[in-house]
């Protein structure tokens, strides 16, 4: 099957919405294991689409909203299928009018002048020599609401833990907590002092630390980390 980029910037859509299951999920998360390119479009959809988090309430649309979806989709085979038409049918135009339904509410959304598309810090920390990352960053939804997610990060040796810090242009390293491994995602609040800061100097670093994280406030550890992190465009 053929990689264009056009292809790959719509199964990347689909992917950080959700809407991609099944075998195809399963061939593009195989795609992704294999291209760094192809993870960066993730990573892009994932924080172009983070604020619809927030901006979509938590509510079940009524059953009249997806059957006139269905008939604004496929009025030829509503008029000939009915309410009366096979199961198997009725469950997969529901299937694709939600699919369909979440991809237009997306384009609106983000059109929306309440939806922050600028000024929003992301980045991802590697390894040295390395491109892959090992956790990607990024505000999600308003400035000051840090998101955190394990990529490839290996669990820390030892009875250790990382720790996240801001690193201002002037002063000590303002700590962010304990970070996770795996498949936790780490969501964070930054205090007004600990936003300015990460917006001046757009800096983070990991320090690998004591169990449960460094016990005087500042680092004790080796720095293992420093990522500068980017405005969304």
């Amino acid at each position: 099957m053929n990689r264009t980029p056009e292809r790959i910037e719509r199964l990347a859509a689909e992917y950080a919405l959700g809407a991609l299951q099944g075998g195809a999920r399963r061939r593009f998360e195989r795609w992704m294991m294999e291209s760094w390119s192809i993870r960066q479009e993730v990573w892009y959809w994932e924080n172009k689409l983070a604020p619809l988090a927030d901006a979509v309430p938590d509510k079940t649309p009524p059953a009249r909203v997806w059957q006139r979806i269905e008939e604004r989709l496929w009025p030829d085979m509503a008029k000939t299928t009915g309410r009366k038409g096979s199961l198997n049918w009725l469950w997969a135009g529901w299937s694709l009018a939600a699919t369909a339904a979440v991809l237009v509410l997306a384009v609106v959304l983000l059109q929306q002048p309440g939806v922050p598309e600028r000024g929003l810090l992301s980045g991802a920390v590697v390894q040295e020599d390395s491109t892959d990352p090992l956790w990607l960053v990024a505000e999600r939804g308003k400035p000051g609401r840090l998101s955190l997610r394990p990529v490839a990060a290996a669990p820390a040796e030892g009875n250790k833990d990382y720790e996240l810090w801001v690193v201002p242009e002037d002063g000590n390293p303002m700590s962010l907590g304990v970070i996770p491994v795996g498949e936790d995602t780490l969501q964070i609040t930054l205090s007004p002092e600990a936003r300015a800061a990460l917006e001046a100097s757009k800096t983070l670093a990991i320090s690998l630390e004591p169990r449960g994280g460094s016990p005087t406030g500042a680092p004790t550890g080796p720095i293992l980390h420093i990522t500068r992190l980017h405005e969304l465009e």
